[in-house]
Order: structure tokens, then C-alpha cells, then sequence
């Protein structure tokens, strides 16, 4: 309550990340204005109670707004009144907790930016600045924990000025560390000083500016960078492989111009994460170069001072944005080069996000995400899924990372372990004593991690994974105390890793499967002669992979419209992209019915996509618009997706629907299902990992819980 000169206060906001390096960050602030309070975390919330004097308090939240950095993992903080405080409070300010401090990539700090364009600061311009609080922690950490003798930099000895500055760990300056240098075939130019970086960030962006490409040195490995123009699209075409293209933004101020971006979206791109943004597009004339989408882009700002400094330069001669992406050494593209000598341990991926609802969702990614610690139910196990591992740290905390991170170290961990889970049961070098090992699939990592999230093992929950990553897509369901058991599967179909051939095994199938698709196949093939010479027969003695892939049949029906235009796949997903692309450039308000139809088959049920695919060729024979039937098979398989949640979770009278898996990276097709189940059923996704791949690690921790 306020007073004469004296006011308290409670400070809330929602936080989902395991690094709370942050709320060092906020004590620091309240140190310097002499702010009695604490701050103490409860679950996936943050409260600090303030008691001080009302003109200090005033200055202590006007520092705090400048310095915090957004985050995807923050939400908005809400400031209240109080007359009574519920926590004891001395002089002074408290962490009441014990935190997790990670060591993560994250983007440069507002207090790091300050000094980076002081002409009068000694780090003016320099390239490596980072402080406790952000910069590229994993990209040079050798093991745990994060201290400079793990690190790159125990190679290089701090000047007297940094070590007199700060005991942060990767402290540096020019002074200290190697520089940066230009670089075209022999010829080689360094860069000793702010006013010398200066220069070669001017001289890279004219480079670029006549229409050259560059490879960048980043925190997160090399980079191509370059105007988007078509020449230098398809230079680059051998190393993005037909995927989009990320656009970085080097002046902010266009965004509202070329993107249709709500406050979530903007606060997603400006966060420390800097992750690349799906975003519909408003105006921007480069469009079909860098995205086969009508109406979508990738879109990033610069995350790191080597970026940002260059993305300056870049702005100031009209250039407001540039195409990057990841450099390939097998693949050289460019003659000209600005690096560094210093190793990049740890190469992170992007991490891509999209808005549902109002929900920023996380495609996939590694950048400001791992190493991350999630806390949930104590197991003492340990999982590995393909390239990451997850182990219960001994209290329920578990620790997410690269997978050579934390088997490399497991013995400085732990002594011993419960269970040591392992996807597909692949061999894997463990170190330390366990008493059992399991195996489970990607459908049950991906649907646990979202109930571990959550910390719903107490209760029962329909579990959805869809994903172009695997094969296994299914509704299954978790009750307290069981199993996760798969309920509905998609109908296997073959593939050969040829899509002509892929193709003509499912019209074949639908021809033998009933007198209705016998027709249905040659009337199609009568309309569309052409398409006899799109597919192709397997051999006879070619065997071919079964699977159970939404994704698969999604590809033949993009081959079959037309909308693929492309005999040949750069990778598995590609013309199922294509139809998901087509389906969001249809402006109407309802598509037409397509079939998505349960069999059963020896006790167990299947969706029979024979139906789907046969609605989709009735609708192609009737001249149907493709952008109309592809809307439709969206629309009607989210209907169906629905459907079969809400049958389930009525009949065995659960509240928890948990999705999963890339599919849902479709921000049309989730959010339609997050609107239809709001306030019916708790809706669970992942908010702390992204919805695939980097989740089914920490979902195998618990198969036999």
C-alpha cells in the first residue's frame, strides 16, 4: 500500500523456460536502486513483492523495462497494489530459489547493444560483445559447467581491462581475442579495432549490395547472405534443397509493410530467441523466390553483432533485407568471405516458430531453447532420441541437450540410473550402472513430453501425434497408471522413395480394392492422360517400406492435383507443403466434404485413406478449383481429427487432449483446432520444446511411468 514516499507491489508473469539466468538480471537491477523485495518462482509462474521507497521503485521498474529482453518463454507481466505482502522481507533483494542458469544462445542484450554503438566504449564494434545475460554461451562450450576453461576461450588470456571489467566467463575485447577478417581467394584483411570493423562491414555491404554473396561467420556456424535476386537463387538452390528461404530483416521498419503481423508475432521476432517466423504475407515482391507458399515467409531479425552490425550497414544504403541461410564448405558458392579464427564448437539450428490463437508454438529448433532444464515427475531415467538426450538430474529436474553433451559427462551427473530408454532401441554407449532399458517409438516420446509439460500423469489424456518426420501418426491414449495405447492408426501404404512409383502402388491399391475405385482410378486417367506418364511401375522384385504417414498419401494427392509440379522429391515432405501452401491461398469461409472414414481391421481401427484419396480424384474430375480441394482436405481431416478426439475423450470421460508432431505446424489447421476445443476440453502443446523432433527425447523419459 502506498504511503507517504513508500509504496508495495507484486509483480506476476508466466515463465516457461528452464534458463532463469534472467532473474540475475532483474536482482542486478534492483541492487543498483537499493529495491527491497523478492522474487520466488512457483511452477511455470514468477512473483516478486516489492517494499521500497516510491521514487526508487519508479526508477528500479523504468531500468527493468529498457534492459529485459523479450522472450517467447515470457509472457506479459502484470504490476499490482498491495497492502500486505506474503513473503518476508528484509533489507535488500532476494532470489527466493535456486536457479538454473544455462548456458544457451541467445541474441544481444539491450545493455550489450548500448555499448556495441558507443563510439566512446572500448567494445565500439566488436563482434564477439556478449555478457552474462546473452551472446553465444553454447556455441564454445567444450563440457559442463559454463566456466572459460570448458570454453573456446580458455585459449585466450584476458586483458588486464576485462579482467578488472567483469568475472563473466567468456569475457573479451579486441585486446584479447582474435579478430575478424575479410577474406577473397588470397587475399586477406583483419580487422583490430571498432573503427576497423567498421570499415569492413561498410566494404561487405557494398559487396552485397552488388548483388554478390557473402559467407558469414555467425555464432551458430557460417552463413550465406545476399540480395534476393533470382541469380542468386539459384546459386543457392544446391544447398537449400527446394525449402523455403529465410528472409532477414535489416530494417525493422518495413515489417508492417511486406507482413501481416499480430503483437504476438512482433514480440516473437523481437525476443531474444530471434527465431525465424512463419508470417502471412502483405506485399513483398521477392515473394516466389524465396517460398513456394502464396501467401507465407520465413522471416528473422539479426541475432547476433556480426548480423547486426552488418544489417545496420545494409539499411543505411536502402537495403532492408536479405535472403541467409546455411553455408555448406563441400558446396563453395561465393569468393567472398568474412570470418574468424575462432572454432564454433557447438552449430545450433534455427528454431522456427508460428502464432495459433494467440499461442506462439515452436516448430522445431535448437537456438535459445537448448540446453534447457524441465522440471516434472522424478523417474532417475535417462532417454535418447535420435541426436538429443534427456537425464533426470535427481530431483525430478531434468536436463535437455545434444546427446554427445550429456553422455560424455553422464558419470559427472549421476552414479547410476533407473532406466535407460532409447528410441528404437538403437545401441548407445552408456557409462554408468542401470537397471533396466526400454525402447519406445517417436508417436510416445512426442505425446508424454506434452503430458510431462503439463504435469498431467495423474490424469487421463487423448494423445495426437502427427508428423512428416515419422511414420507412426496416431490418436492414442494415456490413463493414470497405464500405458500409452495407440486407439486409431493411419492405413499403411508402401512407399519406394520414388513418388512416381509411390503413386501408381496407390492407384493400383484403389483399383483392387473395389469396383467404385477400379472406375473411379480409369475415369481419372481418361480425363488426365498425362498422368500415365507421371508414374511408374516398381520393378518386380523391388521391395518397398511400409508405413502408417498421413504425410505419404497427403504427397500423392499434391502429385496427383497437380500442385507438386515436380517428378522428383528433395526431401520426404516436399509436395505435401506444396498442397498445405495451396490450401491457405483459398479466401473462402468453408470447403467442400472429403472422406476420412475409420475401418477396422483384426481389432484394431485404421483411417482409411482410400476414401480420402478417391474424394479428392471425384472433385479433380469435376474441374474443382485445387486450391478448393486442398482447403477441403485440410478443413475435413481437422473436422475428423475433432471428431475422433471428442468420441474418445467422451467415452472414456477424459478432459486432456494433448497434440503433437509437425503437422500441426500449420497455423490454419491448429488454430482452428485450438478454437473449437477452447473452454471444452484442456487443450495440452508443447510450450516449453518445440511440437516434434527435439520433444521425443524428454517424452521417452517416461514410457513405463
Amino acid at each position: 500500500m502506498k504511503t507517504i514516499n513508500r509504496i508495495k507491489l507484486k509483480i506476476e508473469f508466466g515463465f516457461l523456460s528452464g534458463n532463469e539466468n534472467i532473474f540475475n538480471l532483474i536482482k542486478d537491477i534492483a541492487d543498483k536502486h537499493n529495491i527491497n523485495g523478492v522474487l520466488k518462482r512457483e511452477n511455470d509462474k514468477v512473483l516478486i513483492y516489492i517494499d521500497s521507497e516510491l521514487e526508487k521503485v519508479e526508477r528500479f521498474l523504468d531500468e527493468l523495462g529498457k534492459k529485459m529482453p523479450l522472450s517467447i518463454f515470457m509472457e506479459e507481466a502484470k504490476i499490482s497494489q498491495i497492502e500486505n505482502i506474503p513473503e518476508k522481507i528484509n533489507k535488500g533483494f532476494k532470489i527466493n530459489t535456486d536457479l538454473n542458469v544455462l548456458p544457451q544462445n541467445l541474441s544481444t542484450c539491450p545493455s550489450c547493444l548500448e555499448r556495441l554503438f558507443n563510439p566512446s566504449d572500448r567494445k565500439f564494434y566488436y563482434p564477439f560483445i556478449s555478457c552474462e545475460y546473452c551472446g553465444s554461451h553454447y556455441t564454445y562450450l567444450y563440457k559442463y559447467p559454463f566456466e572459460r576453461e570448458n570454453t573456446v576461450f580458455k585459449f585466450f588470456q584476458k586483458c588486464e581491462k576485462c579482467k578488472e571489467e567483469e568475472n563473466y566467463s567468456l569475457n573479451s575485447c579486441y585486446d584479447c581475442l582474435t579478430p575478424l577478417y575479410l577474406k577473397k581467394g588470397e587475399n586477406e584483411r583483419y580487422a583490430f579495432d571498432g573503427e576497423k570493423t567498421l570499415g569492413a562491414m561498410n566494404t561487405v555491404a557494398g559487396i552485397i549490395d552488388k548483388g554478390n554473396i557473402v559467407n558469414v561467420y555467425t555464432n551458430s556456424g557460417k552463413k550465406l547472405i545476399g540480395k534476393i535476386s533470382k541469380e542468386n537463387i539459384e546459386k543457392i538452390k544446391s544447398i537449400t534443397n527446394g525449402k523455403p528461404i529465410t528472409v532477414l530483416i535489416t530494417n525493422p521498419q518495413i515489417l508492417n509493410n511486406i507482413a501481416i503481423l499480430s503483437s504476438a508475432e512482433i514480440k516473437a521476432l523481437a525476443s531474444q530467441e530471434k527465431p525465424v517466423l512463419t508470417a502471412q504475407v502483405k506485399d513483398f515482391p521477392e515473394k516466389e523466390l524465396v517460398s513456394f507458399a502464396e501467401n507465407f515467409i520465413n522471416i528473422k531479425l539479426p541475432d547476433e553483432p556480426i548480423l547486426i552490425l552488418l544489417s545496420k550497414h545494409l539499411k543505411e544504403i536502402g537495403i532492408d533485407y536479405i535472403f541467409i541461410t546455411d553455408s555448406d564448405e563441400n558446396i563453395p558458392i561465393t569468393d567472398f568471405y568474412l570470418e574468424a579464427d575462432l572454432p564454433v564448437v557447438n552449430e545450433q539450428r534455427e528454431t522456427y516458430v508460428f502464432v495459433a490463437q494467440g499461442k506462439t508454438l515452436i516448430k522445431e529448433g535448437e537456438k535459445g531453447i537448448l540446453p534447457n532444464i524441465i522440471k516434472s515427475k522424478k523417474t532417475g531415467n535417462l532417454s535418447v532420441a535420435g541426436e538429443y538426450a534427456v537425464l533426470d538430474l535427481g530431483n525430478g529436474e531434468y536436463l535437455i541437450d545434444n546427446k554427445e553433451k550429456i553422455l560424455y559427462q553422464l558419470p559427472d551427473f549421476v552414479d547410476k540410473l533407473n532406466s535407460v530408454n532409447i528410441l528404437n532401441g538403437e545401441f548407445e554407449d552408456i557409462r554408468v550402472k542401470y537397471k533396466n532399458k526400454n525402447v519406445f517409438k517417436e508417436y510416445e516420446g512426442a505425446i508424454l513430453s506434452v503430458i510431462a509439460e503439463h504435469n498431467k500423469f495423474e490424469e487421463g489424456t487423448v494423445g495426437v501425434y502427427f508428423s512428416y518426420y515419422s511414420n507412426q501418426d496416431v490418436i492414442a491414449v494415456k490413463r493414470f497408471n497405464e500405458k500409452l495405447k495407440p486407439v486409431v492408426w493411419i492405413k499403411s501404404s508402401i512407399t519406394y522413395g520414388d513418388l512416381r512409383k509411390d503413386t501408381f502402388w496407390i492407384l493400383e491399391y484403389i483399383k483392387n480394392n473395389s469396383e467404385e475405385g477400379k472406375r473411379l482410378v480409369e475415369n481419372y486417367m481418361k480425363k488426365f492422360p498425362h498422368v500415365k506418364d507421371k508414374i511408374q511401375k516398381p520393378d518386380e522384385n523391388e521391395k518397398g517400406k511400409e508405413i502408417n504417414s498421413i504425410t505419404h498419401i497427403l504427397n500423392i494427392i499434391s502429385y496427383l492435383l497437380g500442385v507438386f509440379p515436380y517428378e522428383k522429391t528433395s526431401y520426404f515432405e516436399e509436395p505435401y507443403l506444396y498442397l498445405q501452401s495451396k490450401s491457405l491461398d483459398f479466401m473462402g469461409n468453408q470447403g467442400l466434404m472429403v472422406d476420412f472414414k475409420i475401418e477396422e481391421e483384426n481389432g484394431i481401427f485404421y483411417l482409411d485413406w482410400t476414401k480420402t484419396v478417391q474424394s479428392t480424384l471425384s472433385y479433380k474430375i469435376a474441374g474443382v478449383e485445387d486450391d478448393i480441394i486442398a482447403f477441403s482436405i485440410f478443413e475435413s481431416f481437422g473436422n475428423w481429427i475433432i471428431e475422433q478426439t471428442a468420441t474418445i475423450s467422451n467415452k472414456l470421460k477424459l478432459k486432456n487432449i494433448a497434440i503433437s508432431g509437425n503437422f500441426f505446424s500449420n497455423p490454419v489447421l491448429t488454430g482452428r483446432f485450438l478454437k473449437h476445443f477452447g473452454g471444452k476440453y484442456n487443450i495440452l502443446v508443447n510450450r516449453k520444446l518445440p511440437i516434434d523432433k527435439q520433444n521425443i527425447a524428454f517424452g521417452g523419459i517416461f514410457v513405463k511411468v
